[in-house]
């Protein structure tokens, strides 16, 4: 035994417990990473069958937002959504957006909120100038009367239907543009 540690024995059974001590410290490291990341990911709240509204700096009501679950995670700012039902009312034109989708996605406090999944933005009742649009993911942003998708989307209108990759939505005045790939046909009414 005393042979092991003389000459340069000595250095490699040296080496080889620097190596076992440094290679348990990597495996815990890691482990208690694992732990913390997961730790992290826990929801501080979820909400089921629950409708959350929002209102102006005037106190006027700007949206609502319901669905079957809510779930937020505080770490990462965000509340993932089931079955996402919205109303936003914009004061300025007195237009009322709906819309619905699979799954939804609500950032910055409801700054943006992604749709994903049959979406559907819709204008709804409005007579004159009735907008449907639909798509597998669409961006909103009610803060800035704003929608976007970079996939494609189906727009129906009173005497149009216009299909394209991507588009760009201004829900006040309804601009619209299309980015590729655009389609459409445009109906003209009988007498």
């Amino acid at each position: 035994m005393a042979a092991l540690f003389r000459g340069r024995w000595l250095y490699i059974n040296l080496v080889t417990l620097g190596l076992t001590v440094l290679l348990f410290w990597w495996w815990q490291q890691t482990g208690q990473q694992a732990e913390q990341s997961k730790a992290q990911w826990i929801p501080d709240y979820y909400l089921t069958h629950a409708t959350i509204s929002q209102y102006d700096e005037q106190g006027a009501l700007s949206s609502t937002i319901s669905a079957d679950r809510f779930t937020h995670i505080q770490e990462m700012g965000t509340t993932d959504m089931v079955k996402p039902k919205f109303n936003l009312y914009l004061a300025d034109s007195n237009t009322t957006w709906f819309g619905k989708a699979d799954e939804g996605l609500i950032l910055d406090s409801g700054a943006q909120i992604n749709l994903t999944g049959n979406a559907l933005v819709t204008n709804g009742p409005d007579i004159n100038r009735p907008i449907t649009l639909t798509s597998q993911s669409l961006r909103l942003f009610p803060q800035q009367n704003y929608a976007a998708s970079d996939e494609q989307v189906n727009l129906a209108a009173k005497y149009s239907h216009l299909t394209g990759t991507g588009m760009q939505l201004t829900l006040d005045n309804q601009r619209l543009l299309l980015l590729h790939r655009v389609k459409g046909n445009h109906f003209v009414p009988r007498n």
